[in-house]
């Protein structure tokens, strides 16, 4: 049942989530320009940081850093008008053999439209004439159309357009501009603030923390920042050399695009193809142009971003998407553009901040479960499918023994744990154990086939028995069918008994089968109990067998386990089955080593 205060706790979540957002979208103009400015700070203080060792000043660095990054920027942006501004009256030029290429190419497509064309004319011809677009006009049926005309705009209007925009640019880079400086001169005092703010009095734990963030987000905006621009050079020079007008403003138009996550390189690349189209009189320009933001789209993203980001910035793919789309409805362009490195930050703030952890769950691309659990949670789910490919892709890096110890052996322990306590119901419990003797049974064929392969090559015919006895009920079987599956060889017979056995019945077949070893299987909870009962009842009768007992999964220490369980030297207490699998080696070495000197004589 859902408390009765779950509710309003929803309802308040989901009211302040619509004041964040609504405060976003209608505080935008002056939250992008906060926004850009914050970044820029963490793009610009590692060249502060470097002046400032050098023994400069704190404001002479400022304004010398600032001036300089906003010159370059200026420069960029001026460089881009003067390339859009000689660009503009070739336009229609271009535009006329664009046409005429296509034209050219879609010569069947052209015919078929025109074919097309023509069958709705002769339509249009067989209709009455009352139906036809040329009837008279005026009359009840065919009123006379109507136009609106806008009068002309007057020189001051126009004037004031134009400047107006240009105005509002110039102030939001002036405002820009100052909240930059004002962030790098306090840039310490504002770290202790937030600091403060989020510590709650564990200044020795939140300081390092949010050090390590800074630095994380200096450092990842340094290096996005670098390898666009390396992109934007490049694209700039290759361009040039296929002989594309207007090769700079192509490369500054690629570099700021592919701040867009995925697509944005490829935005970039449409209008300089589309112009190699143009100018070209063959197509091995548009070609070269394809290749040439192909192949640098490919190098930076797989071996250059690799390689400056480590093994990546950590921001799931879906998250990436799923902010670009929702920072452009919220900011438009700007949101776009800037939608990449706001959530790196976020997630690295997330990562570092115990209060916005939730950042981290959303936007990260870690597993949110560990591989057993989510072994357990597809289980739960019924989703035996995903399961077993959870399994077998771990199965392709691992060896069997290893994947049931960290997969199969905990969602078993989850599952049981889970069961005793109440918290999981009948008939998910039965479906979760057969799937998972399903799994085991699928990879005992397999493993049955090598055995019986290895045994014909070598000659081998079994020389001991070792007895896997499950401790209670079916999970201590299904955990023992593992083990058994394990140390089977050519030179092991070894046998899995079923739980439904009681006790006794189990001791008196150790006593009819004669076992060089036997195993006893024990899940949570309640390892240790279930495994002394049955340790002592078959210690009981027969003190000299050797006894390995597995307590699956255990999280204690093995000694005073052992200790409860009693048995002395030759009752032995694993936890996992490679260990169980290395001490019944051990074991059976000995019995191994007469026929093996026999042979040998002979």
């Amino acid at each position: 049942m859902v408390s009765s205060d779950q509710f309003p706790k929803s309802a308040w979540m989901l009211a302040s989530i619509a004041v964040v957002v609504a405060a976003l979208y209608l505080a935008k103009g002056l939250l992008v320009s906060l926004t850009l400015a914050v970044l820029l700070s963490f793009l610009l203080s590692p060249g502060c940081d470097w002046l400032e060792r050098r023994g400069l000043g704190r404001i002479p660095t400022v304004l010398v850093t600032a001036l300089v990054g906003f010159a370059v920027l200026g420069a960029v942006v001026w460089t881009a008008v003067v390339q859009m501004t000689d660009l503009a009256p070739k336009m229609p030029e271009y535009q006329d053999n664009i046409q005429a290429k296509l034209k050219s190419v879609n010569h069947y497509f052209i015919a078929a439209l025109n074919k097309v064309t023509r069958s709705a004319e002769d339509v249009q011809q067989n209709l009455p004439k009352e139906e036809q677009a040329g009837g008279p006009q005026g009359t009840q049926e065919r009123p006379y159309s109507v136009r609106v005309l806008s009068p002309t705009a007057s020189p001051l209007q126009v004037l004031g357009g134009t400047f107006g925009k240009l105005i509002e640019g110039l102030g939001s880079a002036a405002i820009v501009f100052v909240l930059v400086v004002f962030f790098l001169v306090r840039r310490e005092d504002l770290r202790d603030r937030f600091i403060h703010l989020v510590g709650k009095g564990q200044v020795h734990l939140t300081t390092p923390i949010l050090e390590d963030a800074a630095k994380r987000v200096s450092r990842f905006l340094s290096m996005l920042f670098l390898v666009n621009v390396t992109f934007g050079v490049a694209v700039g020079i290759g361009l040039y050399l296929i002989g594309v007008p207007n090769a700079i403003l192509w490369g500054i138009l690629a570099a700021t695009l592919r701040f867009v996550p995925y697509i944005g390189a490829w935005i970039a690349a449409a209008a300089p193809i589309g112009l190699a189209m143009a100018v070209s009189t063959g197509w091995w320009a548009p070609i070269l142009t394809f290749g040439l933001f192909a192949v640098l789209e490919l190098f930076c993203g797989n071996i250059l971003e690799p390689w400056l980001y480590g093994k990546g910035t950590g921001v799931s793919p879906v998250a990436v998407v799923v902010a670009a789309v929702f920072w452009t409805w919220l900011w438009g362009v700007a949101g776009l553009l800037l939608a990449t490195p706001l959530t790196v930050c976020l997630l690295v703030i997330g990562k570092h901040v115990p209060q916005l952890s939730f950042l981290d769950i959303l936007l990260g691309d870690e597993p949110v479960f560990e591989p057993r659990r989510r072994v357990y949670q597809r289980l739960l789910a019924g989703d035996q499918e995903e399961a077993t490919e959870l399994v077998d892709d771990d199965l392709e890096n691992k060896p069997l023994v290893e994947v049931y110890d960290t997969l199969l052996i905990p969602a078993l322990a989850l599952a049981e744990t889970d069961w005793h306590r109440g918290e999981l119901d009948e008939g998910r419990h039965k479906f979760i154990l057969q799937s998972l003797m399903e799994m085991i049974d699928e990879r005992d064929e397999g493993q049955q086939k090598v055995q019986a392969k290895e045994g014909i090559e070598d000659g081998i015919s079994p020389r001991s028995l070792i007895l896997c006895l499950p401790a209670r009920d079916q999970a201590d079987e299904i955990a023992g069918m593992m083990l058994a599956q394990l140390l089977a060889t050519g030179e092991c017979l070894v046998q899995s008994v079923s739980f439904t056995a009681a006790a006794g019945e189990l001791v008196d077949l150790v006593e009819g089968r004669k076992p060089d070893v036997v195993c006893i299987s024990a899940t949570p909870p309640a390892t240790v109990l279930h495994a002394r009962y049955m340790c002592r009842r078959v210690r009981g009768r027969f003190p000299e067998v050797p006894v390995v007992v597995g307590l699956w999964n255990a999280q204690g220490d093995l000694s005073k386990a052992k200790v409860r369980i009693g048995g002395g030297a030759t009752t032995h207490v694993v936890a996992t089955l490679a260990e169980a699998q290395e001490q019944v080696r051990l074991l059976i070495q000995p019995l191994l080593r007469p026929s093996e000197e026999a042979s040998a004589a002979e």
